[in-house]
């Protein structure tokens, strides 16, 4: 039997998916073939998870999980601080408008005219008089082109030299990000944060390997065809702002998920019968050791003559207290606005249920007793 939301899901996965032409060819096609088997296993997931939240109630935010929602708020901050172009090594051509077509001595004499020329951009006149030089210095920066002395060799390898010369500086932010991915999701949070910490961990190898693959296959000789400046694809400027604004996102998205769900807001997971259990028993335990403690509290006031007195000279003063209330004006007229708003008919009514219940289940008792008298009774006159 249909109902709206399969015929929903019917129009989307026939209709709406095939037209979107937009997407990537083999994002597409993946779509068409899997997307009527997913699209309703995933509604219905989420269905699933939206009734368990439902039945469980909101609660605050752990102070373990606030801990860690702050670690990620910092980590977010600062990598979107390190994203902007401040804090990015100088781009020779973005700063002069110069092209790649463009010889170094413009370039850098353009440059003297903006500010002051150091060693390092001198080292960098003499790389640029390369072709070679520059492409790598669009891909890999300024300072793995100057620093690593071992990169350029006669085999025609500078391209792999270069990327495994910056293979370490690329690592160094994703294994510091893993770091707070990791404590964010470590034990230390408890159970709330500890449930994704596959996740976070896989989300930050991903992000490496990705980063790490796309350095590694680049095509270096690309940007040989750009004529403009606004042709040249600067890959170390542009992956850089990528990587410290994917960092933001996975620390926002992280941070989302684990105040919806250490909250019950989403993906709440009901206690456990053991759970359930182990927390009742321990309610029940602290209320007997309560009990004891008033019944002893009770059983010293009663044995010690000064307390006992105490005891009874409150409950005598507060006697008087409540009769000289009573008494007065205003006390007595609200009593009888109480009482004349009171459905007294309706009173006796659930009074007489109530007396009726206990009757009945005293009556319940009698017969039970006396079912049970008879077949004792019965019992030793049939053994003989």
């Amino acid at each position: 039997m249909f109902n709206w939301q399969s015929l929903g899901l019917l129009v989307f996965s026939y209709v709406v998916i095939p037209r979107l032409t937009f997407l990537p060819k083999n994002v597409h096609s993946l779509l068409i073939i899997f997307g009527p088997f997913l699209l309703p296993r995933i509604v219905s997931l989420f269905n699933t998870a939206r009734a368990t939240s439902r039945s469980v109630s909101v609660r605050p935010t752990p102070p373990k999980v606030q801990r860690a929602l702050n670690l990620l708020f910092v980590s977010a901050v600062v990598c979107l601080v390190l994203s902007l172009p401040h804090f990015a090594p100088e781009n020779v051509f973005v700063k002069t408008q110069g092209r790649l077509q463009t010889e170094p001595s413009v370039l850098f004499t353009r440059l003297r005219m903006l500010r002051e020329l150091t060693g390092e951009d001198e080292a960098l006149k003499a790389k640029f008089a390369r072709v070679q030089n520059r492409l790598l210095y669009f891909v890999y920066g300024p300072d793995t082109l100057l620093n690593c002395v071992w990169c350029t060799t006669g085999d025609g390898d500078d391209q792999r030299n270069f990327f495994l010369y910056s293979l370490p500086k690329i690592l160094t932010p994703h294994i510091a990000h893993l770091v707070v991915l990791g404590l964010a999701t470590s034990s230390l949070v408890g159970s709330e944060g500890s449930r994704f910490h596959i996740h976070a961990t896989i989300a930050g190898l991903v992000m490496v390997v990705v980063e790490a693959w796309y350095l590694g296959t680049y095509d270096i000789t690309m940007n040989k065809r750009a004529k403009v400046l606004q042709d040249i694809d600067f890959v170390h400027w542009r992956i850089r702002f990528l990587r410290y604004m994917s960092f933001a996102a996975v620390d926002g998205t992280l941070g989302a998920v684990l105040w919806l769900t250490s909250t019950n807001r989403w993906l709440a997971k009901p206690p456990s019968m053991a759970e359930r259990i182990e927390t009742t028993t321990r309610q029940a335990e602290e209320t007997m050791h309560k009990l004891r403690a008033l019944g002893l509290l009770t059983n010293s006031i009663n044995r010690d003559p000064a307390l006992r007195g105490v005891r009874e000279e409150y409950w005598r003063t507060e006697g008087q207290v409540m009769a000289e209330t009573v008494q007065e004006e205003e006390v007595m007229e609200q009593i009888n606005n109480a009482v004349s708003k009171m459905d007294l008919r309706s009173l006796e009514g659930r009074v007489g249920e109530v007396a009726d219940g206990i009757i009945s289940g005293i009556d319940g008792l009698r017969t039970s007793q006396t079912m049970s008298a008879s077949g004792m009774s019965e019992a030793p006159s049939s053994s003989p």
